[in-house]
């Protein structure tokens, strides 16, 4: 009789914790259960490996979110509307007339310049708190540099940790001439050129325009910003 009773019981918490055990496997979507087809994966890893580049930037496949309804091969391909590099986004796979969008998650490497430092906001960059390495730059909304000499002098307009990739939308470059400067105007009329003294009436960076006053002859007139004390003025014409 004891026997007996140990057997019921012994049934009753296997039964128990076989439901546990089945329970989470019927929460889940029908996809997730089913096995994509090794023809189908290997046309998937084919397409990686060939190489998925956009800007710069490589793709490497993290995981399939939702396989396509079919167990063949198919075509894969790139959506036409990605923007920048997002971490998570649909390819698009074909054949035979039909068309899936196949959503997935994937690594985007780079060679960039990153932070070999954390600094704060308002720092001014310079070429030693700088390094070049290979990076995810998935997720991330400007553009990276690889050459830290064309960040350098530029200033952060926020805190950066030691390893962040330094993009261009996290950094800008202080005015190469500020209004009130006195700067040398470099006149290019067809072939003369004519130096003269002016004062920067704006303020402007490296290529900006700006406008400047020619202290002889008291005229407002509009130039480029070439150097921390020049401003080219091109005249259209020659005089005569």
């Amino acid at each position: 009789m004891f026997t007996l009773l140990c057997l019921k019981r012994y049934s009753t918490r296997l039964l128990a914790l076989s439901l546990l055990t089945l329970l989470p496997a019927m929460s889940l979507p029908a996809f997730a259960l089913a096995t994509p087809g090794f023809a189908l994966q290997r046309s998937l890893a084919s397409f990686f490996r060939h190489g998925v580049v956009v800007r710069g930037a490589s793709a490497e496949l993290i995981r399939v979110e939702r396989w396509p309804d079919t167990q063949a091969a198919v075509r894969w391909s790139l959506p036409t509307s990605l923007h920048r590099h997002p971490k998570r986004f649909s390819l698009i796979a074909e054949r035979g007339g039909k068309r899936w969008y196949v959503p997935v998650r994937v690594h985007w490497w780079a060679t960039a310049i990153v932070m070999n430092r954390s600094v704060s906001a308002r720092t001014l960059l310079t070429q030693g708190m700088l390094t070049k390495k290979r990076t995810d730059i998935a997720g991330h909304s400007g553009q990276w540099s690889e050459h830290a000499g064309e960040l350098a002098g530029m200033r952060l307009n926020r805190h950066m940790n030691k390893g962040d990739v330094v993009l261009s939308n996290y950094v800008k470059r202080p005015p190469l001439i500020k209004r009130g400067d006195l700067v040398r105007i470099m006149l290019d009329m067809g072939q003369l050129h004519i130096r003269t003294e002016g004062k920067a009436l704006r303020t402007a960076g490296r290529g900006e325009r700006i406008l400047v006053k020619n202290l002889h002859s008291h005229e407002v007139l509009q130039g480029v910003a070439e150097d921390s004390d020049v401003v080219r003025v091109t005249l259209r014409g020659i005089p005569g």
